[in-house]
This record gives C-alpha cells, structure tokens and sequence, in this order.
C-alpha cells in the first residue's frame, strides 16, 4: 500500500485514490489543506496498484516524453480573449477547438466560497470560469475517474493542470486510452496551501466588514500586463486591491 512518509514524494494528484477498486485511499488534508493519501488498510488488499500509478514511482512510463521539445510561440487573435486570460490565451483557443468537435474540457474553477478546484466543461460558457490563474492547490477528487469515463466513452478530452497533476492523470490513464487525451501543464514554481487562501479570503471580508464576491489573482486589465496584484470585490464595498 502507499505510504507517504516524504511529504516532498508526493504532490496529492489523487492518482492513487482513483485507481484503488476498493476505494481504501481518500485524499486527506494536513495542516495547510495540502491532500495526501490516507489508507484504509480494513479495505486494503495490497494489490499495489496505487504504487504502481504513482507519478514518483521510478519505474514511471516515461516513453511520451520528447528527446528534444518543440517550442512555440501563441496568441489568440481575440485580444478580448488575451485581456482576459493569461499565457496569450493558448488555453482558449485550444478548448474552443475541443468543445467545437464534441470534446469536453476539464479546469481550475472555483466551489463553495472560492474553494479551488478542478471541474468538467462541455460548453465555452462552462469552460470560461476556467480562465485566469488560482494560485492554489486545486482538488482533484473524483475527476480522474471522470475523465476516464468520458475517454471509454469516446470522448476527446483536454485537461489542463500543473505538471504534477499532468503526469498523474497521464499515469492514471494508462496508453490504450492515451489517444484522445489532451494534456496541458502550465509553469509551475509550486502551490501554496488551500487553508492559506481560505484564512486569507476570511481575513479579507473581516477587515472590509463584507463578503468576497469577486476574486481575479492576477488583474491584467486593472494593473496591466506586468504587474502581480490580487484584486477583490466585495458585496457592499465594491473593489480592493
């Protein structure tokens, strides 16, 4: 069974919780709500599936990587589309390919009270709350297995992630139904904690004395291209940066 006894071997994909067939693995939350694997060893039969999936598993099928990486430079015609996005829009153009043919796409949204999470889109509209970067552990529960539902299904998906989350899903996945899915991975320089961002928003609405009804991590239209500023709109008291 899974053990995670080096926090820094694991990056709380789910990967493992989704393949275990007698569901002995959930995703539990440590003191900064970062999720790790917590086994159920009543329900474990250590078949080792999960260790087998795991994305830091040395044996980890390595044979989709690129000798040599082809890079490219994007923008989306649509300078509407780029005001309101980040990295040029490259994920826009390429979910509306996606959708367009039937496909479905799976993103970074938002639950509950700004809670990050990844969900499942079949429409632009769906698709848009995707838009924008959640500097933020997403949670993942329940979506590989969904993913890989649409996949039998066949349909063409597109996720987009962080790397760790990318080879998860890739591991996850398996190559027989590899072909119609599409991986996208951002930079990444790392998450910072989900109960960082929830006490952070509860200490926001305490000092305006109103509740958060708006969130943009990074304002490009207010601030511009370069800057880095959170901005938020509260209920009662309008914007703040």
């Amino acid at each position: 069974m899974i053990q995670i006894k080096d926090k820094s071997q694991c990056c709380g994909c789910t990967a493992c919780a989704s393949i275990c067939p007698h569901d002995a693995i959930t995703m539990q939350p440590d003191a900064l709500g970062f999720l790790y694997p917590a086994v159920d060893v009543g329900k474990c039969v250590d078949c080792g599936l999960c260790e087998k999936v795991c994305a830091f598993n040395e044996n980890y099928d390595t044979s989709l990587n690129m000798a040599q990486p082809d890079a490219y430079a994007a923008r989306h015609k649509d300078m509407r589309e780029v005001e309101t996005s980040r990295s040029g829009a490259a994920f826009i153009a390429i979910s509306d390919y996606v959708l367009e043919q039937g496909g479905v796409v799976y993103g970074v949204g938002y639950t509950d009270h700004f809670r990050v999470v990844h969900k499942r889109a079949i429409s632009k509209e769906e698709r848009d709350e995707f838009k924008g970067s959640k500097y933020v552990q997403s949670d993942l529960t329940g979506v590989f297995r969904q993913v890989k539902k649409d996949l039998k299904d066949g349909l063409t998906v597109l996720f987009s992630g962080t790397p760790c989350q990318t080879s998860g899903l890739n591991a996850y996945i398996g190559k027989k139904l590899r072909e119609n899915l599409i991986l996208v991975d951002i930079v990444c320089h790392g998450v910072p904690g989900p109960y960082v961002w929830r006490d952070y928003i509860a200490y926001l609405e305490k000092k305006q004395g109103s509740r958060i009804s708006w969130v943009n991590f990074r304002d490009k239209q207010e601030y511009g291209w370069a800057a880095h500023h959170e901005t938020f709109k509260f209920v009662n008291r309008g914007g703040v940066k």
